[in-house]
């Protein structure tokens, strides 16, 4: 009975995760963050490629019309000179030499100033979904959840104050790489108490299981204490210019068109 009992709560379980509610859907939330994340990560690497793929093609394919031209140019002049008859097209020939030159130098000063492609990041994703009633299945929620926060902090974060955001960022990857593997562990002890229940093995795996909990705990203690600092961030002045010093110039002029207009009905 028991075990139908505890089938149907993770049939209920996996229903709620699916469908985004109950106590899963920050994990479904972080996985979807991850997804993107690892999704913008892979387009800068592909525009840097193909900015790079477009310079270099511009500095070679100069490079090459300038050999070109300028060959072909320095033989019609030649054959001008000795008195061929009809004049050559030289001129034509250095001038596509000399765009030639323009297109390869151009390309060559932007692929020097182009620098190294971005770092890969680390991306760490989700933490495993632990069944109802497993020890620690509410610190891993709590700590999907948290991740959750940081990664909806840090866009405004880098509005605010650019750079604050990546630092935001580089911290979860610094700390959830650890963090989700107390959470593997988790999971894997709640298999084994579940596969060999009323064994040793299984109570040895509850009591560690418990330790690992504990410090899984503690890093969430942490992730609040970042998320913490991050909301004092957002509470900082901005230092950029006011809203009051961006918006008095507009409310100004538009008081005095609405002046104007009551003069102008007077009239």
């Amino acid at each position: 009975m028991e075990q139908r009992v505890e089938q149907g709560l993770d049939l209920v379980d996996s229903f709620l995760f699916v469908t985004g509610r109950g106590s899963h859907r920050s994990g479904r939330a972080l996985a979807s963050q991850h997804r993107r994340a690892l999704a913008d990560q892979e387009r800068e690497q592909r525009t840097h490629t193909a900015r790079r793929s477009s310079l270099r093609s511009q500095e070679i394919g100069g490079a090459v019309v300038t050999g070109v031209a300028g060959s072909l140019g320095v033989i019609d002049a030649v054959a001008t000179a000795s008195g061929s008859g009809i004049p050559g097209p030289a001129p034509l020939w250095f001038l596509a030499a000399g765009l030639g030159l323009v297109v390869s130098l151009r390309g060559r000063r932007r692929l020097r100033r182009m620098g190294p492609p971005p770092e890969p990041l680390a991306l760490v994703g989700p933490p495993p979904r632990l069944h109802r009633g497993a020890v620690g299945a509410a610190e891993v929620t709590r700590f999907s959840a948290l991740r959750v926060q940081v990664m909806t902090l840090a866009p405004s974060l880098d509005r605010l104050h650019p750079g604050a955001g990546d630092e935001l960022r580089r911290a979860d990857l610094e700390a959830a790489g650890p963090l989700t593997a107390l959470c593997e562990r988790l999971s894997v002890l709640d298999d084994l108490q579940r596969e060999l229940p009323g064994t040793s093995a299984a109570r040895t795996a509850s009591a560690s299981a418990a330790v690992v909990r504990d410090r899984l705990a503690e890093g969430c203690e942490t992730y609040d204490a970042l998320l913490a600092a991050a909301a004092q961030l957002l509470a900082a002045p901005d230092l950029g210019r006011r809203t009051s010093d961006v918006l008095a110039p507009a409310v100004d002029a538009m008081l005095a068109y609405a002046h104007g207009l009551r003069r102008a009905g007077d009239l």
